[in-house]
């Protein structure tokens, strides 16, 4: 297999009741089409569709993202760095402020749940505060639990490494 190629097809079939991530998938998002797509996910910034798709495996949702904020131009305003959508043939970048209102006061990595996702707070570089959020995760379900939480915190810190170590996240415009 290419080093290019990341295979996800294991992750297509969600009705198996464990994962190689060690927790029950949940209901199958985005449908049995199997389809998903991807914004941002160019060049290096591929290297977040498997951390991100574990992600959204893990807590039952239906999209997630890499986004970042600007508190002295844009406060409140998330903008897209990458997002993977189990759910639309064009992914939908726009994810509600509520997941990570009021995270950019606590230390990374914080978790936040609202009733339909999850906001990783994983740090600030350049003057942005960056976040991995999950969002479609249907009715309102149980706490994130243990080993599910830790699983989660993982891989938010493969995301935040690739970020900040790997300074994929750096304001190169």
């Amino acid at each position: 297999m290419d080093d290019d190629v990341i295979d996800l097809t294991k992750y297509l079939d969600r009705s198996k009741a464990v994962s190689d991530i060690g927790s029950d998938a949940g209901p199958d998002v985005g449908g049995s089409r199997g389809n998903f797509s991807v914004w941002g996910g160019d060049g290096d910034r591929s290297r977040f569709a498997l951390p991100v798709w574990r992600s959204i495996y893990l807590v039952g949702g239906g999209r997630g993202g890499l986004v970042w904020e600007d508190l002295d131009e844009m406060p409140g305003v998330l903008t897209p760095y990458f997002v993977l959508d189990l759910g639309a043939e064009s992914a939908r970048v726009d994810f509600s402020y509520d997941l990570v209102a009021g995270l950019e006061t606590s230390e990374a990595p914080t978790v936040r749940e609202h009733s339909t996702g999850i906001g990783i707070f994983l740090g600030t570089r350049e003057g942005r505060l960056w976040y991995l959020v999950l969002d479609d995760r249907g009715p309102p379900g149980e706490a994130l639990q243990g080993g599910v939480r830790e699983d989660l915190l993982f891989l938010a810190g493969e995301c935040a490494g690739l970020l900040f170590y790997r300074e994929l996240g750096l304001n190169k415009e």
